[in-house]
């Protein structure tokens, strides 16, 4: 089996890359490749893109940070059931409206559903153990909420990344989980509030459990 572990930064997998990289972890089944693919929609996508047209995984997961609207989210992991394009829109005097609002692109869509990207392998979310959350994906990390702004409407988990990585392995039919590990509040800008460290430490905790859990996983966890 062929893992793809991608991440936007080394630094929010680097403890996982070096357990990875100790012939002493144990793996036998399965083989893990690391992509390090850059902040934001655009890089995530190209990377993903390429790296599946070079060598294509049996499952990709994509781990990183990022922020809830739960302080009680704070330090813990998640799996994310389902994106949104949070910011993809035009923000008129009304309020933010996407692109489905205003008609722009069906909602339905493949590989849309009534807006969202969402994980298919329901089965494989299970599997993790892990509470599944909604994702919302911005290109802008604000301060404050603007009216109408599709943000703190429901738990969600923010990033910058998640929309691109649901949206190529919807395309590509690929088996995909989304981890993420709450550091901060949405909108809370002081960032010696925030829990960086706690929540790389659980995400490392959290894919290395996964990871060896992967070694004996039933291949009928990767089908729809």
């Amino acid at each position: 089996m062929l893992l793809l572990l991608v991440s936007s930064t080394a630094f929010e997998i680097r403890e996982t890359a070096a357990w990875l990289n100790n012939q002493s972890h144990g793996l036998n089944a399965l083989k893990a490749k690391l992509l390090i693919s850059g902040i934001g929609q655009l890089q995530t996508t190209f990377a993903l893109q390429n790296q599946i047209s070079i060598s294509r995984p049996d499952l990709v997961i994509q781990a990183g940070i990022g922020g809830s609207v739960s302080k009680e989210d704070i330090g813990k992991t998640f799996a994310i059931g389902s994106e949104i394009l949070a910011d993809l829109g035009l923000m008129e005097k009304s309020g933010f409206s996407s692109i489905f609002k205003m008609g722009l692109e069906e909602s339905g869509r493949f590989p849309f559903q009534e807006g969202k990207l969402i994980n298919p392998y329901r089965d494989l979310l299970e599997w993790t153990g892990l509470k599944v959350l909604e994702g919302q994906t911005v290109n802008e990390i604000k301060s404050s909420d603007i009216n109408g702004f599709q943000r703190n409407q429901r738990t969600v988990v923010e990033s910058m990344e998640g929309a691109a990585l649901h949206y190529v392995c919807l395309m590509e039919k690929i088996p995909f989980l989304q981890i993420r590990s709450v550091s901060n509040i949405l909108g809370d800008r002081d960032k010696s509030r925030w829990k960086i460290k706690e929540a790389v430490e659980d995400l490392h905790k959290t894919l290395v459990f996964l990871i060896n859990k992967l070694e004996i996983a039933d291949e009928t966890l990767f089908r729809i």
